[in-house]
């Protein structure tokens, strides 16, 4: 692909959103470089790029990135012989990712020793891990660049079960106690060379190391941990010939985000959260169900930390764990939390307790949560846990729940009565795949009497599945909306609205309308005569600043030029969001209806 192509290419797909010009220019530069920096030279343009000097390019575009993605592949090999675009990044990038394969043995020493410059040395501070990683890089990561710990093991099992012991490296010269303290399966130093060669001569400087000799070096094959301290994996890219006097202090990590997490991780961090106190969010995402006894585990650790003077932790993301009741225990563990996400996925349909229990505070403690997202599956699932823990959040304003099923005996209407009881401070509400046909009137209700929200999300909550006349509910819930003076943005998709759409043109009718900002109508079934004549209903009653309207995946494609005047006539007063969604392709149309 040439260059030229791919610059075009990236900004269609930028203009295809509502972005700034800082937005644009962050993404772009970070695509850009992302590019530059694992090798790729745009071989189709080699003749307009002869003069170009990459280094001085990633120079401009380092300056833009503050999310760096390092993968197995090597960077460009200047990269390291120069250092300056190394030393841009300490200072701008504040989040490594770690991408690809995450075995230990596959990272190049020179990969890891950007790791260990941007996290030891920069500005970095916060760690995203995609694949569930291999417990030898996660141990080398986290011990000491955090967590307090006197230990000089590794903290985590070997495949046999036994504790792996780790090497002290000498207190040498260039390094202190504390270095050796924290590092971990630590590979001894080489000893320092003479002051004066044999002749008495000049000093002997240690020759700088290429990147295959210094693999060779460390011996990742042969290291029993296949880890190494960070202050001569350092000194082996230092741009000097001779040994550096910079110190290797460790980094601080204050968020820690592990994408496919997988059971082997918990030798190895549970150990380290209780003296974990820089650490303020935690994030463990799995595709597999967590086994009750590790969520317990966790919930131990969590208490253990929160027990400890200097607490950081005010973020905690869990999924998937296997009961509700799960969701209390790690709240009472830790009941400084702000923000708490998880999703329930029972591994079969059960109403009983967890398997054991950790000690809790008095049930009714108050929490301090600020926002909590609740995802279930359609299974039957108690949400009895999730009622208590609303009742104790009076400070709680982010609310999203997805997914209950009304058939397990809960109504909705409850769970809307509540948050209108109980979280009265409460800005954003998200509700997400749950049926709300029969809760039209605890909606109104909650809206009537609610004047703090800013944004209400109620995506496919089949809200006109029951209804004899739609259009009079629709109009029942604008003249709701109307009386929130605070709501900014609205979502209703997958909602199946259909011809009662143009109702919402009533939104910014009469001496009160409604300060809705952002409009998501997307997945509705909405044709071009009914879009043509919300663009109409708007024009009347024009919103009092420009609409942000989002109409992706409605079939509009049944009249092409209705679709182009409809559009014209609404981007006068909107900017759209509209994607070229083709219905004859899907049955979704046809669902819509049913």
């Amino acid at each position: 692909m040439c260059f030229f192509a791919l610059i075009i290419m990236l900004f269609l797909f930028l203009f295809q959103t509502i972005l700034t010009e800082d937005e644009w220019r962050e993404i772009s530069m970070h695509k850009l470089f992302n590019l530059a920096f694992y090798g790729f030279r745009f071989g189709g343009d080699t003749k307009y790029l002869l003069n170009v000097d990459f280094n001085s390019l990633l120079l401009v575009m380092a300056k833009y990135i503050q999310h760096l993605v390092l993968r197995t592949s090597r960077p460009h090999g200047y990269f390291f012989a120069r250092r300056s675009v190394l030393s841009v990044l300490e200072k701008g990038v504040r989040c490594i990712q770690l991408g690809e394969s995450t075995q230990l043995r596959e990272w190049p020493s020179d990969v890891l020793y950007t790791l260990h410059r941007l996290l030891d040395h920069g500005a970095a501070r916060d760690v995203i891990i995609n694949q569930s990683p291999d417990p030898r890089l996660l141990a080398w990561i986290l011990h000491g660049r955090g967590p307090r710990s006197k230990s000089h093991q590794c903290p985590m099992e070997s495949m046999q079960g036994e504790m792996v012991k780790c090497c002290q490296m000498p207190n040498t010269a260039g390094s202190s106690a504390g270095d050796a303290e924290a590092a971990n399966c630590q590979v001894p130093e080489e000893e320092e060379p003479d002051e004066e060669d044999n002749n008495g001569g000049t000093p002997c400087k240690r020759p700088r190391l290429s990147i295959a000799s210094a693999k060779a070096e460390l011996d990742l094959t042969s290291t029993p941990c296949q880890c190494m301290v960070p202050k001569p994996l350092c000194q082996m890219f230092i741009p000097s010939a001779g040994h550096s006097t910079e110190i290797c202090h460790k980094g601080q990590i204050h968020s820690l985000k592990i994408n496919d997490f997988r059971g082997g991780v918990f030798p190895v961090l549970l150990p380290l959260l209780p003296s974990w106190l820089c650490l303020h969010s935690l994030s463990l995402q799995s595709a597999w169900t967590f086994e009750e006894g590790d969520a317990l585990s966790l919930a131990e650790s969590l208490q253990q930390l929160s027990a400890t003077p200097g607490c950081s932790l005010i973020e905690l993301s869990v999924g998937s764990l296997t009961h509700p009741a799960l969701m209390e225990s790690l709240l009472n563990a830790c009941p400084t939390l702000r923000s708490f996400s998880m999703e329930i996925h029972p591994v079969a349909e059960y109403h009983r307790a967890p398997l054991r229990s950790i000690p809790q505070p008095a049930h009714h403690a108050e929490l301090s949560l600020e926002k909590l997202c609740v995802k279930v599956p359609k299974l039957r699932t108690s949400v009895e846990s999730l009622m208590c823990v609303l009742l104790r959040s009076p400070r709680l304003t982010s609310l999203h729940v997805s997914g209950i099923n009304s058939s397990t005996g809960f109504s909705p209407s409850h769970l809307l009565n509540t948050v209108a009881e109980s979280n009265r401070h409460l800005k954003d509400l998200t509700l997400e795949d749950i049926n709300l046909s029969d809760c039209h009137a605890a909606i109104f209700q909650l809206l009537d009497n609610y004047c703090m929200l800013e944004a209400l999300s109620l995506k496919d909550c089949r809200l006109l599945e029951k209804c004899s006349d739609k259009e009079d509910v629709v109009r029942q819930l604008v003249n709701s909306l109307k009386k929130v003076p605070s709501l900014q943005s609205l979502n209703l998709a997958q909602n199946r609205l259909a011809k009662t759409v143009t109702v919402l043109g009533e939104l910014f009718k009469g001496p009160s309308p409604s300060t809705v900002k952002e409009l998501d109508i997307s997945s509705n079934f909405i044709q071009p005569p009914e879009l043509l004549e919300l663009g109409k209903l708007l024009e009347t009653h024009r919103p009092p600043q420009r609409l942000l309207l989002t109409l992706k995946s409605n079939p509009l494609d049944r009249n092409m030029e209705l679709r182009d005047t409809a559009l014209g006539t609404l981007s006068h007063l909107c900017d759209l969001i509209t994607d070229h969604w083709n219905s004859r392709d899907t049955m979704a149309d046809h669902i819509s209806i049913m």
